[in-house]
Protein backbone atom coordinates (compact mmCIF):
# COMPACT_ATOMS: atom_id res chain seq x y z
CA UNK A 1 0.00 0.00 0.00
CA UNK A 2 1.33 3.66 -0.17
CA UNK A 3 0.45 4.56 2.87
CA UNK A 4 2.89 1.59 4.04
CA UNK A 5 5.40 2.49 2.04
CA UNK A 6 5.58 6.03 3.20
CA UNK A 7 5.33 4.54 6.83
CA UNK A 8 8.77 2.87 6.04
CA UNK A 9 10.53 5.31 4.09
CA UNK A 10 9.67 7.98 6.81
CA UNK A 11 11.21 5.62 9.51
CA UNK A 12 14.56 5.13 6.93
CA UNK A 13 14.99 8.71 7.31
CA UNK A 14 14.40 9.15 10.74
CA UNK A 15 17.09 6.87 12.03
CA UNK A 16 19.41 7.94 9.56
CA UNK A 17 20.15 10.92 10.89
CA UNK A 18 20.98 10.10 13.96
CA UNK A 19 4.62 9.88 36.18
CA UNK A 20 4.43 6.71 36.89
CA UNK A 21 1.98 4.07 35.79
CA UNK A 22 -2.05 4.92 35.80
CA UNK A 23 -3.96 2.04 36.17
CA UNK A 24 -7.81 1.67 35.44
CA UNK A 25 -10.56 0.38 37.92
CA UNK A 26 -9.55 -3.12 36.38
CA UNK A 27 -5.95 -3.88 37.39
CA UNK A 28 -6.01 -6.78 35.20
CA UNK A 29 -6.51 -4.17 32.28
CA UNK A 30 -4.24 -1.33 32.70
CA UNK A 31 -4.66 2.05 30.71
CA UNK A 32 -1.44 3.94 29.45
CA UNK A 33 -0.90 7.49 28.38
CA UNK A 34 2.05 8.55 26.77
CA UNK A 35 3.93 9.85 29.48
CA UNK A 36 2.91 6.49 31.20
CA UNK A 37 4.68 4.63 28.15
CA UNK A 38 7.51 7.21 27.96
CA UNK A 39 8.18 6.47 31.70
CA UNK A 40 8.78 2.66 30.64
CA UNK A 41 10.47 3.26 27.65
CA UNK A 42 13.13 5.16 29.91
CA UNK A 43 13.19 2.09 32.54
CA UNK A 44 12.77 -0.46 30.53
CA UNK A 45 14.14 0.14 26.62
CA UNK A 46 17.16 -2.44 26.22
CA UNK A 47 18.80 0.28 24.01
CA UNK A 48 18.93 3.20 26.69
CA UNK A 49 20.09 0.36 28.93
CA UNK A 50 23.35 -0.02 26.78
CA UNK A 51 23.88 3.87 26.44
CA UNK A 52 23.42 4.29 30.62
CA UNK A 53 26.31 1.55 31.19
CA UNK A 54 28.38 2.99 28.41
CA UNK A 55 28.46 6.69 30.04
CA UNK A 56 28.77 5.03 33.29
CA UNK A 57 32.23 3.59 32.22
CA UNK A 58 33.06 6.70 30.35
CA UNK A 59 32.79 8.50 34.09
CA UNK A 60 35.44 5.69 35.32
CA UNK A 61 37.58 6.36 32.59
CA UNK A 62 37.68 10.28 33.17
CA UNK A 63 38.22 9.21 37.16
CA UNK A 64 41.18 6.82 35.92
CA UNK A 65 42.57 10.01 33.66
CA UNK A 66 42.80 12.23 36.44
CA UNK A 67 44.28 10.09 38.92
CA UNK A 68 47.57 9.69 36.19
CA UNK A 69 48.08 13.04 37.71
CA UNK A 70 49.06 11.76 40.97
CA UNK A 71 51.69 9.11 42.28
CA UNK A 72 51.34 5.30 42.12
CA UNK A 73 51.85 3.67 45.00
CA UNK A 74 53.04 -0.26 44.75
CA UNK A 75 54.11 -2.54 47.71
CA UNK A 76 55.09 -5.96 48.15
CA UNK A 77 55.09 -7.98 51.11
CA UNK A 78 56.40 -11.84 51.08
CA UNK A 79 57.06 -14.35 54.20
CA UNK A 80 59.62 -17.31 54.01
CA UNK A 81 59.28 -20.44 56.63
CA UNK A 82 62.58 -22.49 55.95
CA UNK A 83 62.10 -25.97 57.89
CA UNK A 84 65.99 -26.21 57.21
CA UNK A 85 67.81 -22.41 57.92
CA UNK A 86 70.49 -22.17 55.22
CA UNK A 87 72.87 -21.27 58.14
CA UNK A 88 73.76 -23.36 60.92
CA UNK A 89 74.96 -21.98 64.48
CA UNK A 90 78.68 -20.64 64.71
CA UNK A 91 80.99 -21.70 67.35
CA UNK A 92 84.57 -20.94 68.48
CA UNK A 93 87.22 -23.34 69.96
CA UNK A 94 88.36 -21.63 72.86
CA UNK A 95 91.51 -24.06 73.72
CA UNK A 96 92.58 -23.28 70.37
CA UNK A 97 92.24 -19.34 70.67
CA UNK A 98 94.13 -19.65 73.82
CA UNK A 99 96.42 -21.96 72.99
CA UNK A 100 97.66 -19.76 69.88
CA UNK A 101 98.73 -17.11 71.89
CA UNK A 102 101.97 -17.21 74.03
CA UNK A 103 101.32 -16.32 77.65
CA UNK A 104 103.95 -15.57 80.05
CA UNK A 105 104.64 -18.88 82.61
CA UNK A 106 102.01 -19.44 84.85
CA UNK A 107 99.41 -16.80 83.35
CA UNK A 108 98.15 -19.58 81.07
CA UNK A 109 94.21 -19.11 81.73
CA UNK A 110 91.82 -22.43 82.61
CA UNK A 111 88.56 -22.69 80.70
CA UNK A 112 85.27 -23.60 82.74
CA UNK A 113 83.70 -24.02 78.71
CA UNK A 114 85.34 -24.66 75.58
CA UNK A 115 83.66 -24.05 73.13
CA UNK A 116 81.27 -20.29 73.02
CA UNK A 117 78.77 -19.70 70.75
CA UNK A 118 79.12 -16.55 68.93
CA UNK A 119 76.64 -17.14 65.58
CA UNK A 120 73.03 -18.56 66.93
CA UNK A 121 72.26 -19.77 63.56
CA UNK A 122 70.09 -18.43 60.67
CA UNK A 123 65.64 -18.78 61.73
CA UNK A 124 63.63 -20.46 59.94
CA UNK A 125 61.92 -17.19 58.98
CA UNK A 126 62.47 -14.77 56.58
CA UNK A 127 60.34 -10.95 55.66
CA UNK A 128 61.12 -8.86 52.85
CA UNK A 129 58.98 -5.69 52.52
CA UNK A 130 59.17 -3.60 49.24
CA UNK A 131 57.55 -0.26 48.14
CA UNK A 132 58.08 1.92 45.68
CA UNK A 133 56.15 5.73 44.47
CA UNK A 134 56.17 6.77 40.93
CA UNK A 135 55.34 10.38 40.39
CA UNK A 136 55.13 11.74 36.92
CA UNK A 137 57.10 15.37 36.55
CA UNK A 138 56.61 16.72 33.81
CA UNK A 139 54.64 15.29 30.35
CA UNK A 140 54.68 18.07 28.35
CA UNK A 141 50.35 18.28 29.13
CA UNK A 142 49.72 14.75 28.06
CA UNK A 143 48.10 14.01 31.50
CA UNK A 144 45.57 17.04 31.25
CA UNK A 145 44.74 16.82 27.67
CA UNK A 146 44.16 13.46 28.43
CA UNK A 147 41.90 14.32 31.01
CA UNK A 148 40.30 16.44 28.97
CA UNK A 149 39.99 14.42 26.11
CA UNK A 150 38.17 11.36 28.71
CA UNK A 151 35.66 14.47 29.80
CA UNK A 152 34.97 14.89 26.05
CA UNK A 153 34.07 12.05 25.98
CA UNK A 154 32.00 11.84 28.62
CA UNK A 155 29.60 14.14 27.68
CA UNK A 156 29.52 12.81 24.33
CA UNK A 157 28.12 9.80 25.52
CA UNK A 158 25.65 11.83 28.26
CA UNK A 159 24.55 13.62 25.13
CA UNK A 160 24.52 10.34 23.27
CA UNK A 161 22.29 9.10 25.60
CA UNK A 162 19.60 11.99 25.77
CA UNK A 163 19.78 12.67 21.92
CA UNK A 164 18.59 8.62 22.24
CA UNK A 165 16.21 9.57 24.13
CA UNK A 166 14.63 11.85 22.15
CA UNK A 167 14.64 10.01 19.02
CA UNK A 168 12.79 7.13 21.08
CA UNK A 169 9.71 8.94 22.28
CA UNK A 170 9.77 10.94 18.91
CA UNK A 171 9.49 7.16 17.45
CA UNK A 172 6.80 6.05 20.08
CA UNK A 173 4.64 9.23 19.37
CA UNK A 174 4.96 8.56 15.75
CA UNK A 175 4.00 5.22 15.94
CA UNK A 176 1.25 5.87 18.25
CA UNK A 177 -0.29 8.82 16.11
CA UNK A 178 -0.15 6.38 13.07
CA UNK A 179 -2.16 3.72 15.58
CA UNK A 180 -4.58 6.47 15.66
CA UNK A 181 -5.05 6.84 12.26
CA UNK A 182 -5.03 2.92 11.50
CA UNK A 183 -7.75 2.85 13.46
CA UNK A 184 -9.98 5.34 11.91
CA UNK A 185 -9.11 3.91 8.04
CA UNK A 186 -10.15 0.35 9.70
CA UNK A 187 -13.21 1.59 11.03
CA UNK A 188 -14.10 3.47 7.45
CA UNK A 189 -12.82 0.25 5.72
CA UNK A 190 -15.00 -1.66 7.93
CA UNK A 191 -17.86 0.61 7.14
CA UNK A 192 -17.12 0.41 3.45
CA UNK A 193 -17.10 -3.33 3.85
CA UNK A 194 -20.56 -3.30 4.79
CA UNK A 195 -21.80 -1.34 1.97
CA UNK A 196 -19.56 -3.55 -0.57
CA UNK A 197 -20.90 -6.90 0.88
CA UNK A 198 -24.69 -5.17 -0.01
CA UNK A 199 -23.54 -3.86 -3.21
CA UNK A 200 -22.25 -7.51 -3.90
CA UNK A 201 -25.87 -9.16 -2.79
CA UNK A 202 -27.90 -6.61 -4.54
CA UNK A 203 -25.78 -7.28 -7.88
CA UNK A 204 -26.34 -10.82 -7.48
CA UNK A 205 -30.16 -10.53 -7.02
CA UNK A 206 -29.99 -7.79 -10.02
CA UNK A 207 -28.09 -10.71 -12.45
CA UNK A 208 -30.84 -13.18 -11.50
CA UNK A 209 -33.57 -10.34 -12.97
CA UNK A 210 -31.69 -9.58 -15.82
CA UNK A 211 -31.73 -6.01 -14.55
CA UNK A 212 -27.35 -6.12 -14.16
CA UNK A 213 -24.86 -8.01 -16.18
CA UNK A 214 -22.03 -10.47 -15.08
CA UNK A 215 -19.45 -7.97 -15.42
CA UNK A 216 -20.86 -5.87 -12.98
CA UNK A 217 -21.22 -8.47 -10.58
CA UNK A 218 -17.66 -9.63 -11.01
CA UNK A 219 -16.19 -5.94 -10.48
CA UNK A 220 -18.16 -5.96 -7.28
CA UNK A 221 -17.02 -9.02 -6.07
CA UNK A 222 -13.48 -7.83 -6.79
CA UNK A 223 -14.05 -4.54 -5.45
CA UNK A 224 -15.36 -6.94 -1.97
CA UNK A 225 -12.03 -8.93 -2.38
CA UNK A 226 -9.69 -5.70 -2.79
CA UNK A 227 -10.91 -4.16 0.60
CA UNK A 228 -11.11 -7.57 2.32
CA UNK A 229 -7.58 -7.90 1.52
CA UNK A 230 -6.73 -4.17 2.45
CA UNK A 231 -8.25 -4.90 5.83
CA UNK A 232 -6.16 -7.84 6.34
CA UNK A 233 -3.03 -5.77 5.65
CA UNK A 234 -3.98 -2.90 7.67
CA UNK A 235 -4.70 -5.69 10.84
CA UNK A 236 -1.23 -6.78 10.42
CA UNK A 237 0.57 -3.20 9.97
CA UNK A 238 -1.76 -2.35 13.67
CA UNK A 239 -0.06 -5.58 15.20
CA UNK A 240 3.56 -4.78 13.95
CA UNK A 241 2.90 -1.42 15.43
CA UNK A 242 1.89 -3.06 18.95
CA UNK A 243 4.76 -4.85 18.92
CA UNK A 244 7.25 -2.03 18.02
CA UNK A 245 5.79 0.05 21.02
CA UNK A 246 5.96 -3.00 23.20
CA UNK A 247 9.78 -2.99 21.82
CA UNK A 248 10.00 0.35 22.66
CA UNK A 249 8.59 0.38 26.02
CA UNK A 250 9.03 -3.14 27.29
CA UNK A 251 5.08 -3.60 28.26
CA UNK A 252 3.08 -6.18 27.10
CA UNK A 253 0.14 -7.27 25.88
CA UNK A 254 -0.81 -3.81 24.60
CA UNK A 255 -3.98 -3.38 22.20
CA UNK A 256 -6.47 -0.45 21.59
CA UNK A 257 -8.35 -0.60 24.44
CA UNK A 258 -5.21 -0.27 27.18
CA UNK A 259 -3.64 2.87 25.28
CA UNK A 260 -5.07 6.16 25.78
CA UNK A 261 -3.10 8.82 23.39
CA UNK A 262 -5.18 11.19 21.58
CA UNK A 263 -2.31 13.67 18.54
CA UNK A 264 -2.12 17.20 20.06
CA UNK A 265 -3.22 19.10 17.49
CA UNK A 266 -2.48 22.23 18.35
CA UNK A 267 1.02 20.88 18.50
CA UNK A 268 0.67 20.71 14.79
CA UNK A 269 -0.73 23.40 14.06
CA UNK A 270 1.97 25.57 15.60
CA UNK A 271 4.74 23.83 14.12
CA UNK A 272 2.68 24.28 10.62
CA UNK A 273 2.28 27.99 11.22
CA UNK A 274 5.91 28.66 12.90
CA UNK A 275 8.69 30.36 11.17
CA UNK A 276 10.50 28.16 8.64
CA UNK A 277 14.08 30.23 9.20
CA UNK A 278 13.97 30.38 12.60
CA UNK A 279 13.44 26.61 12.50
CA UNK A 280 16.46 25.87 10.65
CA UNK A 281 18.40 28.01 12.91
CA UNK A 282 17.83 26.27 15.73
CA UNK A 283 17.99 22.84 14.23
CA UNK A 284 21.78 23.84 12.69
CA UNK A 285 22.64 25.48 16.16
CA UNK A 286 24.83 24.18 19.55
CA UNK A 287 21.69 23.75 20.96
CA UNK A 288 20.86 20.70 19.17
CA UNK A 289 22.94 17.58 21.07
CA UNK A 290 23.80 16.20 17.68
CA UNK A 291 25.54 19.17 16.65
CA UNK A 292 27.09 19.73 19.88
CA UNK A 293 27.75 15.94 20.05
CA UNK A 294 30.05 16.78 16.22
CA UNK A 295 31.55 19.61 17.81
CA UNK A 296 32.71 18.02 20.67
CA UNK A 297 33.97 14.80 18.80
CA UNK A 298 35.82 17.69 16.87
CA UNK A 299 37.24 19.18 20.08
CA UNK A 300 38.11 15.29 20.83
CA UNK A 301 39.90 14.73 17.99
CA UNK A 302 42.08 18.29 18.41
CA UNK A 303 42.63 16.66 21.90
CA UNK A 304 44.03 13.53 20.02
CA UNK A 305 46.60 15.50 18.03
CA UNK A 306 47.86 17.94 21.19
CA UNK A 307 48.64 14.37 22.81
CA UNK A 308 50.35 13.04 19.85
CA UNK A 309 52.18 15.95 19.35
CA UNK A 310 53.54 15.83 22.88
CA UNK A 311 54.91 12.20 21.97
CA UNK A 312 57.35 12.37 19.19
CA UNK A 313 60.56 12.34 19.01
CA UNK A 314 63.14 13.95 21.50
CA UNK A 315 59.98 14.91 24.18
CA UNK A 316 60.59 12.90 26.97
CA UNK A 317 58.74 12.42 30.03
CA UNK A 318 59.99 12.97 33.25
CA UNK A 319 59.22 11.23 36.52
CA UNK A 320 60.34 10.65 40.05
CA UNK A 321 60.60 7.50 41.73
CA UNK A 322 60.84 7.15 45.60
CA UNK A 323 61.55 3.26 46.52
CA UNK A 324 62.16 1.41 49.41
CA UNK A 325 62.94 -1.88 50.52
CA UNK A 326 63.62 -4.17 54.26
CA UNK A 327 64.14 -7.63 54.20
CA UNK A 328 65.61 -9.75 57.37
CA UNK A 329 64.12 -12.39 59.77
CA UNK A 330 61.61 -11.09 61.48
CA UNK A 331 59.47 -8.29 60.82
CA UNK A 332 60.97 -4.42 60.92
CA UNK A 333 61.49 -3.06 64.57
CA UNK A 334 60.64 -6.29 66.39
CA UNK A 335 64.34 -7.82 64.81
CA UNK A 336 66.96 -7.61 67.09
CA UNK A 337 69.91 -4.87 66.36
CA UNK A 338 67.71 -4.17 62.94
CA UNK A 339 69.02 -0.72 62.43
CA UNK A 340 73.05 -2.07 62.35
CA UNK A 341 72.38 -4.72 60.17
CA UNK A 342 71.37 -2.33 57.23
CA UNK A 343 68.97 -4.93 56.05
CA UNK A 344 66.50 -1.81 54.73
CA UNK A 345 67.67 1.26 51.61
CA UNK A 346 65.71 4.07 50.84
CA UNK A 347 66.54 5.43 47.29
CA UNK A 348 65.43 8.27 45.38
CA UNK A 349 65.55 8.13 41.36
CA UNK A 350 64.73 10.74 38.43
CA UNK A 351 63.87 8.81 35.10
CA UNK A 352 63.57 10.33 31.53
CA UNK A 353 62.46 8.78 28.98
CA UNK A 354 61.90 9.49 25.32
CA UNK A 355 61.88 7.82 22.06
CA UNK A 356 64.60 8.88 19.96
CA UNK A 357 64.01 7.31 16.91
CA UNK A 358 61.25 5.04 15.52
CA UNK A 359 61.07 5.23 11.44
CA UNK A 360 58.71 8.33 11.75
CA UNK A 361 55.45 6.41 13.47
CA UNK A 362 55.14 9.03 15.70
CA UNK A 363 55.14 11.72 13.37
CA UNK A 364 52.46 10.09 10.72
CA UNK A 365 50.11 10.05 13.95
CA UNK A 366 50.45 13.40 14.42
CA UNK A 367 49.35 13.69 10.97
CA UNK A 368 46.81 10.92 10.87
CA UNK A 369 45.33 12.97 14.13
CA UNK A 370 45.66 16.22 12.41
CA UNK A 371 43.26 14.36 9.21
CA UNK A 372 40.96 12.85 12.16
CA UNK A 373 40.02 16.63 12.80
CA UNK A 374 39.69 17.77 9.50
CA UNK A 375 36.80 15.38 8.61
CA UNK A 376 35.23 15.75 12.14
CA UNK A 377 34.88 19.55 11.04
CA UNK A 378 33.57 18.14 7.46
CA UNK A 379 31.37 16.06 9.07
CA UNK A 380 29.71 18.96 10.81
CA UNK A 381 29.17 20.65 8.06
CA UNK A 382 27.65 17.47 6.34
CA UNK A 383 25.38 16.88 9.34
CA UNK A 384 23.93 20.91 8.81
CA UNK A 385 23.70 20.27 5.19
CA UNK A 386 21.39 16.90 6.44
CA UNK A 387 19.50 18.77 8.54
CA UNK A 388 18.37 21.82 6.47
CA UNK A 389 17.42 19.26 3.34
CA UNK A 390 15.76 16.89 5.93
CA UNK A 391 13.54 20.45 7.20
CA UNK A 392 12.98 21.34 3.39
CA UNK A 393 11.38 17.49 2.03
CA UNK A 394 9.22 17.82 5.69
CA UNK A 395 7.55 21.10 5.06
CA UNK A 396 7.66 20.17 1.27
CA UNK A 397 5.85 17.15 2.48
CA UNK A 398 3.39 19.54 4.98
CA UNK A 399 2.72 21.65 2.18
CA UNK A 400 1.72 19.17 -0.45
CA UNK A 401 -0.01 17.25 2.17
CA UNK A 402 -2.40 19.85 3.41
CA UNK A 403 -3.24 20.56 -0.66
CA UNK A 404 -4.00 17.28 -0.46
CA UNK A 405 -6.64 17.41 2.20
CA UNK A 406 -8.11 20.48 1.24
CA UNK A 407 -8.76 18.38 -2.50
CA UNK A 408 -10.14 15.62 -0.52
CA UNK A 409 -12.43 17.93 0.99
CA UNK A 410 -13.86 19.23 -1.91
CA UNK A 411 -14.05 15.79 -3.85
CA UNK A 412 -15.82 14.51 0.02
CA UNK A 413 -18.02 17.38 -0.36
CA UNK A 414 -19.03 17.16 -4.30
CA UNK A 415 -19.62 13.40 -3.41
CA UNK A 416 -21.98 14.06 -0.39
CA UNK A 417 -23.75 16.48 -2.32
CA UNK A 418 -23.82 13.29 -5.19
CA UNK A 419 -25.58 10.63 -2.03
CA UNK A 420 -28.18 13.27 -1.16
CA UNK A 421 -28.81 13.71 -4.84
CA UNK A 422 -28.68 9.54 -5.41
CA UNK A 423 -31.13 9.13 -2.92
CA UNK A 424 -33.36 11.33 -4.17
CA UNK A 425 -32.98 9.77 -7.34
CA UNK A 426 -33.56 6.18 -5.79
CA UNK A 427 -36.72 7.25 -3.71
CA UNK A 428 -38.30 8.45 -7.10
CA UNK A 429 -37.10 5.19 -8.96
CA UNK A 430 -34.91 7.01 -11.13
CA UNK A 431 -31.61 4.89 -10.25
CA UNK A 432 -30.99 1.96 -8.49
CA UNK A 433 -29.80 1.24 -4.85
CA UNK A 434 -27.12 -0.27 -6.32
CA UNK A 435 -25.84 3.81 -7.62
CA UNK A 436 -25.92 4.51 -4.03
CA UNK A 437 -24.27 2.07 -2.99
CA UNK A 438 -21.25 2.89 -5.18
CA UNK A 439 -21.48 6.60 -4.71
CA UNK A 440 -21.08 6.06 -0.57
CA UNK A 441 -18.31 3.63 -1.12
CA UNK A 442 -16.20 6.02 -3.35
CA UNK A 443 -17.25 8.52 -0.39
CA UNK A 444 -15.39 6.01 2.17
CA UNK A 445 -12.53 6.23 -0.32
CA UNK A 446 -11.79 9.92 -0.36
CA UNK A 447 -12.23 10.21 3.44
CA UNK A 448 -9.55 7.45 4.06
CA UNK A 449 -7.40 9.30 1.30
CA UNK A 450 -7.67 12.01 3.29
CA UNK A 451 -6.66 10.49 6.43
CA UNK A 452 -3.71 9.33 4.93
CA UNK A 453 -2.83 12.84 4.08
CA UNK A 454 -3.53 13.76 7.44
CA UNK A 455 -0.98 10.75 8.74
CA UNK A 456 2.28 11.76 6.63
CA UNK A 457 1.75 15.37 7.41
CA UNK A 458 1.66 14.77 11.28
CA UNK A 459 4.54 12.49 10.39
CA UNK A 460 6.07 15.22 8.96
CA UNK A 461 5.48 17.53 12.09
CA UNK A 462 6.72 15.47 14.75
CA UNK A 463 9.84 14.94 12.40
CA UNK A 464 11.08 18.35 12.64
CA UNK A 465 9.43 19.05 16.33
CA UNK A 466 12.34 16.16 16.67
CA UNK A 467 14.79 17.89 14.87
CA UNK A 468 14.26 21.01 17.29
CA UNK A 469 13.43 20.02 20.40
Amino acid sequence: MKMKKTFVIFFTLIFALNSSLVFSEDSQNPVYTYDDLVFQLSKNNLELQNLQEEYFRSTLDVKDAKASRGPTVDLQLSGTYMTNALEDPIYLNLSEVVDSIQWPAGTKPTLDSQYVQIYEGMENTLYNIEFAVLQPLFTWGKINKAVKLYKELSDVKGLQLISTQNQLEAELKIRLATLNYLYSIIDLIEESDALTKRLVEFSEKAEESGMMIAQDVLEARVQAKQLEITKYELSEEIKNQLLEIEKLTGVKNLSKENIDFKIDNEEIQQIMTSNREEILTKATSLEQESIKMLNQVERINSLAEQIAKGSVNWKPDIALQVSGSYGGSRVPLLEQNWLLKDDFSFNFSVGIKATVWDGGKKLRDVSRKVSETKTAKINTEDAKQTISQTLNSQWNTIDLCNLKIDYQDLKIQAIESKIKLKEIEFENGYSSEADVLMVKIECLTEKIGKIQEMMNRDIACMTISLLTK
